[in-house]
């Protein structure tokens, strides 16, 4: 297949070759404006219906909040949730709760909008967590996306290989998944490394603006929550699969 024709442009034929791996995603924009309780958010103070804690590691030691998202306030994504909140919550310790697989997602169906802010704070130096202060308001833009080479089925498809490095480096650039979002193809800074074929339920790469980070995990590091097709359309959050890694 002739991938760029003699402009270095992408052929007709091949776009609509790759068109066929298309799947929508919600890409993620983090900032400092003025957060609520109940808004999508990375960081700050979770909502919690009122009989339920912060869970905690088997030391009494609560575990880190990472990110809530009103899925209310997102644009819908089919199959993923049009109502209610879901939270993400990891271990404090060396790897973030990925060795164990320590975490916990929390799904509330019913949640009524908060008008109380919840106040930004600084990092704290004392406290090793991959969310650097917040909260950070997380809103949300509807895009596409085609097949990245990081992804267990790309075999499937004929991709520019490195033998034409022009295409190659184009197509890299084509399908950069990273960043922070909600469906559609994941980034992993090293493999993919489901065994199953699984949905992104959300992704939290490292962030940030010129002044300073928002999020780091580790060098250049990226989060990643999985979930099931089926277990998401019954909005059971008891088998989601969490993995991060870095540089």
């Amino acid at each position: 297949m002739q991938f760029l024709d003699a402009n270095k442009q992408w052929t007709p034929e091949f776009m609509q070759y790759i068109e066929q791996t298309a799947k929508p995603s919600v890409k993620l924009t983090l900032s400092k404006e003025p957060a609520t309780i109940t808004d999508s958010k990375v960081g700050g103070t979770p909502w919690l219906p009122p009989q339920l804690a912060i869970p905690q590691d088997e030391e009494g030691r609560d575990y880190l909040f990472i990110a809530q998202i009103n899925w209310a306030q997102m644009p819908p994504l089919e199959g993923y949730p049009t109502s209610g909140l879901t939270s993400f919550f990891v271990k404090q310790d060396d790897t973030f709760g990925l060795l164990d697989q320590a975490f916990h997602v929390w799904h509330f169906p019913d949640v009524i909008d908060s008008e109380q802010i919840d106040p930004y704070q600084p990092e704290d130096p004392d406290l090793y967590s991959p969310v650097l202060g917040g909260p950070y308001k997380l809103t949300g833009k509807l895009e596409k996306q085609l097949i990245p080479y990081k992804n267990h089925r790309a075999d499937q498809y004929q991709l520019p290989t490195d033998q034409d490095e022009v295409a190659y480096s184009k197509y890299w650039d084509l399908t950069d998944a990273s960043g922070s979002r909600i469906g559609g193809y994941p980034y992993f800074s090293q493999d993919d490394v489901r065994e199953e074929e699984m949905e992104l339920l959300f992704q939290l790469d490292m962030e940030g603006d010129h002044k300073s980070y928002y999020v780091s995990w580790g060098d250049s590091g990226v989060a990643n929550f999985f979930i099931r097709k089926q277990d998401l359309l019954r909005l059971d959050f008891s088998q989601v699969f969490y993995t991060w890694d870095c540089l």
